[in-house]
């Protein structure tokens, strides 16, 4: 995974599962402590003081989304 890092960019999850970012959108929700079936959670993050707050989506749910046939 990217850097072994646990939260990507809306653009960075996208790419991660080969899909489109309004793919992501549709199964975003906002953090909660219990991993949801087919959803991705993400928070509101900031990378540095002086940046704004910017949805980041958890790669452990983004890898949870994967199946094999």
């Amino acid at each position: 995974m990217y850097n072994d890092s646990k939260w990507l960019s809306l653009s960075g999850a996208a790419v991660y599962l080969d899909v489109s970012t309004d793919t992501i959108g549709r199964r975003a929700v906002v953090w909660t402590d219990d991993p949801q079936p087919g959803k991705v959670r993400f928070k509101y993050l900031k990378l540095g003081e002086d940046t704004r707050m910017e949805r980041r989506y958890y790669a452990e749910d983004l890898e949870r989304m994967m199946v094999t046939a």
